[in-house]
Parts: structure tokens; C-alpha cells; sequence
């Protein structure tokens, strides 16, 4: 089995597999970035909930540690300044309560946290991407985010373009979750298609840069917290959250 390998670096930026090594400094992007100026988590007051963060946090190293999610280093100083996590999805049955669903009832801790993942559970509901494109597993593009400092530099629509890169590698079995080794390499889900929810034009503006297709589009005023919509908390600018996916 082949390993992943990045593209060369466009300037001073490595797009990089996550490395655990990297962990804390993967947070930190998080806790400077997503969870502050995130549309939902503004809309749910993440933003405003330190437990929350921790919540989300847990999340994101728990699907770190599935193997298939992106960094952006900046080489000379060793720093991660942005972060891509992804997550291998496959159906769940009726009955089953799906990965997301799981991690609501189980981990979080708080209403805002809870907030934030019925809002990924209620759009991801809204279109069964399965069923629509017949597909058994998709690489879903989960938390994206980048340090402000290095924020309209393109790293985002480098680490989109990276975990597109990956999801066609792992399809074509040249790559495989860095968490696979082993006799175990041919046993995990190859995926056929990759999405992602973006909330924000900048988002929504990778999301075509890389050649994305819209499936959904849903307002942030559907969407409600503490009797208030996140529409309201979000402001204007941002007045809508997309799915959109790429066949690959």
C-alpha cells in the first residue's frame, strides 16, 4: 500500500497528514479561530462557552485520530496555521444513531455544544448523501480553519484541495488512513465522494474555488439558540450555510 504524499510547498506553507505530535498546537488554532469566528459558533455561542470549546475539542481529536484529517505548516518555524478535520462517514442503519448523534448524547456537556451538533445532524438530514449518490463512504471536510495572521493566503483552499487530493488517494487505495497499518490496510471504507457544510462566503468561496457542487442551502434563521435564531448573533453578511460535495 502507497502513503499519501503532500504536494510540494507553496511558499513557507507544508499541507501535512495530522500528526498527533502537532496536537496542541491544533487546538490552538481552533480555540483562536473556528470556535471565536465560526458562523455557528457564533450562532450557538460556542464562541461565548469555554466548556463548549473543550467539548468540540474532544471531538475534533477523537476524529483526528480516524486518520484522515489536514494540517498547513509553516516550515521554518514549525507552526501548524491551519487545521482540516475530516472524517470517513458510512451509513448508519435506522435504528443506529449516527456518529455525530452518538457524540451529542455521550460528550457534550453543554447546551451550546449540543446546539452546534444538531445543527451539523439536522443538515446532514436534510439530504442523504448515501442514498442520493450511491455511495457506501464519504470523506467529510468537518472543522476547517486557519491562525487570523495567515487567513486570505489561500491555506484554506490548500488544505480543501489536500483532503480532496487524500480522499482520492484513499479511494484508489494508493493512500490509507495514517491509523491503518499492517495486515489491516485493505479493511477500511474507500470513499467515493467528498463534503463539507460551509457556513460563511469565505468558506463557501473555497468550496468553489476547488470545484465543489451545491446540494443544499439552508439559512442560519432555521436554526435557533436560547429562543434566539443564529441568524441573529451571525449578522447578515453571512446569511446561509451550504452542502456541497465532489464526486471523486
Amino acid at each position: 500500500m502507497g502513503s499519501y504524499k503532500p504536494t510540494a510547498p507553496t511558499g513557507d506553507i507544508e499541507i501535512l497528514r495530522y500528526d498527533d505530535r502537532y496536537r496542541e498546537q491544533s487546538m490552538d488554532v481552533l480555540r483562536k479561530s473556528f470556535f471565536l469566528n465560526e458562523m455557528v459558533c457564533i450562532g450557538a455561542e460556542v464562541n461565548l462557552t469555554p466548556q463548549a470549546q473543550k467539548d468540540l475539542e474532544q471531538l475534533c481529536l477523537d476524529v483526528a485520530d480516524g486518520g484522515v484529517s489536514m494540517i498547513a505548516k509553516h516550515t521554518p518555524t514549525d507552526t501548524i496555521v491551519g487545521v482540516s478535520f475530516n472524517v470517513l462517514q458510512t451509513p448508519s442503519g435506522p435504528e443506529d444513531a449516527n456518529y455525530f448523534e452518538q457524540f451529542r448524547d455521550n460528550k457534550c456537556t453543554t447546551d451550546s455544544s449540543r446546539s452546534l451538533m444538531q445543527y451539523m445532524i439536522s443538515m446532514d438530514a436534510k439530504v442523504n448523501l448515501f442514498e442520493r449518490f450511491n455511495v457506501g463512504c464519504l470523506l467529510e471536510i468537518m472543522f476547517l480553519a486557519t491562525l487570523p495572521n495567515y487567513e486570505g493566503h489561500g491555506v484554506g483552499t490548500r488544505l480543501v484541495s489536500e483532503s480532496v487530493r487524500l480522499a482520492e488517494q484513499l479511494k484508489s487505495g494508493r493512500a490509507v488512513p495514517s491509523n491503518v497499518s499492517g495486515e489491516s490496510t485493505g479493511a477500511f471504507k474507500r470513499p467515493q465522494l467528498v463534503s463539507a457544510l460551509f457556513t460563511s462566503r469565505i468558506s463557501q468561496r473555497v468550496g468553489e474555488k476547488v470545484g465543489f457542487t451545491v446540494i443544499n442551502q439552508v439559512p442560519h434563521s432555521e436554526f435557533v439558540y436560547k429562543g434566539k435564531a443564529y441568524s441573529e448573533r451571525i449578522g447578515p453578511e453571512h446569511p446561509f450555510s451550504t452542502l456541497v460535495v465532489k464526486h471523486i
